[in-house]
């Protein structure tokens, strides 16, 4: 038994201390030998407990010879692994050379992009006063990348491919979390009206009233003429075209492995969003894509690591961003889980929690060490059933010898009653988290803040960066069509009439919806128009401003609506 013994004459303002806890006075209400029994004072009996315990120390030390324990590091890959022999760019480019590998080399072109860097301050889940314990997108990726290396390492896959996939992921993300995203997909699909014109309306002189044409600026919009938005499509966008980091060719020249797998982290939107507006022809013709599908197969089992990581990650912190931000007590999660397909989850849970509140070691904040600890164990739980899951899967398809661009089996998944409790986390957190009130006004929030954005830069383009600018002056001059390509002026670089003029041109004019309709469903049209110029011209327009909103962080794209709201 360990005890600490305090002396009134030396020790007088810690007893003091201890005593007011339970509104006493040691002078007034007790004699001398007197005991009090504190069972049910939690408060305290907790700073007791803590006062003796931290005297003991027990902590279970290593011990001299836990560096001699000899531990395997012989990484052997996987058959079905991707090998870097597989590695495939569309731009050739100089050797690695002996030092590193060719999905070293995508790790490291990624991690060294602009793109990457300012996910540091792009958030997760978009607040209204995010406190430091809420995660940005650039934390959520290493958490991804961590979370896919343990399974890739655990079924002996390529960790360099896994590595590079995960920590580019998220480069297309937008300023303040989904809602960014889903903002400027709405004002491309005609759901938010953003100030972009289209169709003219022409006077029917004959039946002497106004007759308009029948197609409508909205009905173009969903028609997607100008295209959607979607992250992972910009990601793959970002490393292949955005990025400038070499003379020869546009974009990193990562492997194809490495773009197909940011594409399909997630669900592809392929009936309403056309992947040739984000990826160039040489791309598209190396990745299978199955157009009745939204969830895509990666070919690569390192592709389909990175996947299945981002759901486990999300599931983890959308769990602790729930319980540190208070929207969710711990009891609350507990009594979620009191079904029988939690059931495993809720005893790993519970018996965490018991061995803390036992625990004979001194800690700072109990609750805070409960809450890390459960989130640990749920990603844990998903970790460990993915890697005997898949690796039952793998055992199946050794004889394939190689994966290749043209797989179609998903190796890498849950089990399904690991599924079950995936999505029935995902539901309970989306209640909690996701559709609270603060969320909801962030959301609401961002929502006009990327609104205004797009609104400004469309009506007077030359509020747009000069690097935008010129991008879209090179995106005009480089257009198929040439009539298209002849009709290029730099608005940075111009008379003010003439790039004025340009500007009216390019955003007000409005155009015959039936020739743009007939346009876009590939009929007989006349592709020197003018409608059609200035409508591509406009298309050019458009998406360079969705890639500047899209390209910016939370603390600029702020700073942009105070300066043009």
């Amino acid at each position: 038994m360990m005890k600490v013994h305090l002396s009134y004459t030396k020790h007088n303002r810690t007893i003091e201390s201890i005593i007011d806890k339970i509104d006493l006075s040691l002078s007034e209400d007790f004699d001398n030998g007197c005991y009090v029994m504190m069972s049910d004072m939690e408060n305290l009996y907790q700073e007791l407990r803590e006062r003796i315990i931290t005297k003991g120390k027990n902590y279970d030390l290593a011990g001299e010879d836990y560096n001699l324990i000899e531990k395997p590091n012989n990484y052997v890959m996987n058959v079905l692994a991707q090998k870097d022999i597989q590695s495939f760019r569309v731009f050739s480019c100089d050797l690695a050379g002996d030092n590193r590998t060719e999905f070293q080399r995508d790790r490291e072109r990624v991690v060294n992009c602009k793109a990457f860097r300012r996910l540091v301050d792009k958030a997760q889940i978009f607040g209204a006063e995010k406190g430091d314990y809420f995660r940005t997108r650039m934390t959520h990726s290493l958490e991804v990348n961590q979370i896919a290396k343990a399974i890739a390492y655990a079924l002996g896959l390529n960790l360099d491919l896994t590595e590079a996939i995960a920590l580019g992921h998220d480069l297309g993300h937008t300023p303040f979390g989904h809602q960014g995203e889903r903002t400027l997909d709405d004002i491309l699909s005609g759901k938010i009206d953003a100030g972009i014109i289209l169709v003219k309306h022409e006077e029917d002189k004959e039946l002497n009233e106004n007759k308009c044409s029948k197609i409508s600026t909205k009905d173009l919009l969903q028609k997607r003429c100008f295209g959607g938005f979607k992250h992972n499509y910009q990601s793959a966008r970002i490393l292949t075209e955005l990025e400038e980091k070499y003379k020869e060719h546009p974009g990193l020249n990562v492997s194809v492995q490495v773009v197909e797998g940011v594409l399909k982290h997630t669900k592809l939107k392929l009936k309403d969003i056309e992947i040739s507006d984000f990826l160039s022809e040489e791309y598209i013709s190396k990745i299978k894509l199955n157009k009745s599908e939204e969830v895509q197969v990666c070919s690569s089992l390192e592709g389909q690591v990175v996947a299945i990581a981002d759901e486990i990650a999300q599931r983890g912190h959308d769990v602790d961003d729930a319980l540190t931000s208070g929207v969710m007590t711990i009891d609350e999660l507990m009594d979620r889980f009191a079904i029988e397909k939690c059931s495993v989850l809720r005893g790993r849970i519970e018996e965490e929690i018991r061995d803390i509140n036992n625990s004979a070691h001194s800690i700072v904040d109990r609750e805070e060490l409960k809450i890390a600890r459960i989130v640990s164990i749920i990603i844990n739980y998903f970790i460990e059933n993915t890697i005997k899951h898949s690796i039952a899967n793998i055992d199946k398809h050794q004889d394939l010898g190689e994966i290749t661009m043209d797989n179609e089996i998903k190796f890498i998944e849950f089990p399904e009653d690991v599924k079950k409790v995936n999505d029935y986390l995902e539901k309970v957190v989306q209640k909690k988290v996701i559709c609270n009130s603060e969320v909801a006004r962030a959301d609401y929030n961002a929502s006009m803040i990327v609104q205004t954005l797009f609104e400004k830069y469309y009506s007077n383009p030359r509020l747009l960066h000069s690097g935008t600018v010129h991008r879209i002056f090179l995106e005009t001059l480089k257009h198929r069509n040439d009539e298209v390509a002849n009709r290029a002026i730099n608005l940075s670089d111009g008379s003010i009439k003439l790039v004025n003029m340009e500007i009216d041109e390019l955003t007000k004019r409005e155009l015959d919806g039936d020739a743009i309709m007939a346009y876009l469903e590939g009929k007989d049209v006349d592709t020197t128009s003018e409608d059609v110029i200035i409508f591509e011209k406009r298309k050019i327009l458009v998406r360079a401003i969705v890639d500047y909103i899209a390209g910016m962080t939370d603390g600029y794209a702020l700073a942009e609506y105070e300066k043009l709201k």
